[in-house]
């Protein structure tokens, strides 16, 4: 999936599905000051542009995401889109998740 998809799709689901953020983004930095709940809130709320990942580092497919946050300080999100298609009997459901990898701001 492109960059562009990427995107369209993050703004369209961000609202409404699961987000995931994975310990090392709120947990092995204290000195960045984020909780679980405000990585969360600027995933589903918040305003930023979303680039390419280039990193030698990048997890593959992630994309990095840069919102504001209350105090009007940049943040840099990596982000994943997760999809996983469940078959029942009344056919196939996508179920979309979005997982912040790692969170970055200079306090």
């Amino acid at each position: 999936m492109g960059l562009s998809d990427k995107r369209k799709r993050f703004y369209k689901i961000r609202a409404n599905c699961k987000v995931v953020v994975r310990y090392h983004a709120y947990g092995d930095y204290p000195e960045r000051e984020f909780t679980q709940l405000e990585i969360k809130n600027l995933v589903k709320y918040g305003n930023g542009r979303v680039t390419e990942n280039d990193s030698p580092e990048a997890i593959t497919e992630s994309f990095l995401y840069f919102p504001k946050d209350d105090e009007d300080r940049e943040c840099k999100l990596v982000v994943l889109l997760e999809e996983v298609e469940i078959e029942d009997e009344n056919g196939t459901i996508t179920k979309e998740t979005i997982i912040v990898c790692s969170a970055y701001r200079e306090v």
